[in-house]
């Protein structure tokens, strides 16, 4: 059977495992550090009733002591006599505690010399004994210290050495919690400071790039309005100058034929005509009239050409039809024009929705231009067209063997009213017009391609199947 000390000693341990539980507990909780220490000491007075004991905080940087808890029997005047104590070997128990980082007993404060300038001091609060324990965390650094006071002398037990160092290193989790926990709001904090003033960073950033988004906007309006002006004003400055000379020519004919038919009245009104001068006169009238009429038309052609210029009249008539089937038309129309020339084409099954003056004007255009500019000095041309369809695109390569463009060309050869054959009355609108056509109704591009030989157009645009 056990005995009444044994029973009396068990009872003592569960109550000190259930008052460290309890301030645990109390850590996990996130109550704040005084409380937690003063809960400490309280449910360690339970170790002995006797006994008084205090907790004092440790400030690294001053390296003085400042009471922080302490059981509610320990006087008051004496904590606060300890405000602010530097540590420092023979400051008292706990002063010297902290500096050695050591656990310092005294046993008899009347004849320790640890307590030589504060021995009035202690037994006026009616204490004779002090055992203190520095309060280490696990880096090392001294958070505090933990003091066991009596009002005897007393020599520590086995029993009391282990118990002062448990608790001393209970409040070591209790500061190590504190700290952590303040480091961490701190770091909160700072961070909260960083996002908050990276925002404000980011707004300015944001607000100054849609100023700049809005700036670049009213730029690239206005470079656009001036490029339409200048294109308009190009397109306005071509037509007059590609239509003065027929106009010009058939003003002057038709006033040379007035001047022929003044003198002729002349003649009639006075009877000298002769039927020589009479004959030689209608023969004059004649050829005159000619190069009125052929430069007439010749204006006309221009006006009607240049309203091919115009791509938006295509938005109606669109119709489903087969790729290959109609370049078999075309070649088949534009046999005339070929005459020697010959004109291959292979072509997917591929079936487009789309107008089919669109295209005509493509290929017309593309074919006229190779026998007019590229065959004019060879007898048999030959033109290949290949369209394919690949990643919902249509590719229409087109080439031929003539003697193709000079390089400083290539970048010129889109620009209206550009051709390299003026003396052969070409109006240089027709890869203009492909290249609105394909733009703006295809929604696709037109390049041209290098090539050792003729020249070389390579054509896309997205599918246009019915939907």
């Amino acid at each position: 059977m056990h005995s009444a000390k044994d029973i009396k000693y068990w009872q003592l341990s569960n109550e000190l495992e259930e008052g460290r539980n309890h301030v645990l507990r109390l850590v996990a909780s996130n109550e704040s550090l005084e409380l937690i220490l003063n809960e400490l000491c309280y449910k360690a007075q339970a170790y002995n009733a006797e006994m008084l004991c205090s907790i004092l905080r440790l400030d690294n940087n001053k390296k003085t002591l400042h009471p922080i808890a302490s059981t509610s029997s320990l006087p008051e005047s004496y904590c606060q006599a300890l405000e602010g104590l530097a540590i420092g070997v023979g400051v008292g128990s706990c002063g010297t505690s902290a500096f050695l980082k050591k656990r310092v007993i005294v046993e008899d404060i009347n004849i320790h010399p640890y307590w030589v300038q504060y021995k009035s001091l202690a037994l006026n609060a009616g204490l004779q004994a002090c055992w203190s324990e520095p309060i280490i965390g696990a880096d090392g650094a001294v958070f505090g210290t933990f003091a066991m006071y009596y009002s005897t002398p007393q020599t520590p037990t086995e029993e009391d050495l282990k118990f002062i160092e448990v608790s001393a290193n209970l409040a070591a989790v209790v500061f190590e919690n504190d700290s952590n926990r303040n480091k961490l709001l701190t770091a909160n904090a700072q961070l909260k400071q960083t996002v908050d003033e990276r925002n404000i960073e980011l707004e300015k950033l944001n607000a100054s790039l849609q100023a700049s988004i809005k700036e670049n906007s009213k730029q690239y309006n206005l470079n656009i309005n001036n490029e339409k002006m200048l294109t308009t004003t190009s397109l306005i400055c071509g037509l007059s100058h590609e239509i003065s000379t027929p106009v010009g020519t058939a003003m002057t004919a038709t006033s040379v034929a007035e001047d022929k038919l003044e003198v002729l009245s002349e003649k009639v009104l006075k009877g000298n005509l002769s039927r020589v001068d009479f004959i030689n006169t209608l023969s004059e009238l004649k050829n005159t009239l000619d190069i009125s009429k052929n430069s007439l038309i010749k204006a006309s052609e221009l006006l009607h050409r240049f309203k091919g210029v115009n791509t938006f009249d295509y938005s109606k008539g669109k119709v489903i039809f087969s790729m290959k089937t109609f370049l078999s038309e075309i070649k088949q129309a534009l046999s005339p024009i070929l005459g020697k020339h010959q004109l291959h084409i292979q072509c997917d099954n591929i079936t487009v929705l789309s107008s089919k003056d669109i295209f005509w004007q493509i290929f017309f255009n593309l074919i006229e231009n190779s026998i007019i500019h590229g065959f004019k000095e060879l007898e048999f041309g030959v033109i290949q067209i290949n369209v394919t369809e690949s990643n919902n695109e249509i590719c229409i390569n087109y080439q031929d063997n003539g003697q193709g463009t000079l390089a400083v060309y290539s970048t010129k050869i889109f620009e209206p009213f550009f051709t390299s054959n003026r003396n052969k009355n070409s109006l240089g609108l027709g890869l203009n017009i492909i290249n609105n056509l394909i733009t703006h109704n295809l929604q696709g591009k037109i390049e041209l391609i290098e090539s050792p030989i003729g020249i070389r157009f390579n054509i896309t645009f997205p599918m246009l199947n019915q939907q």
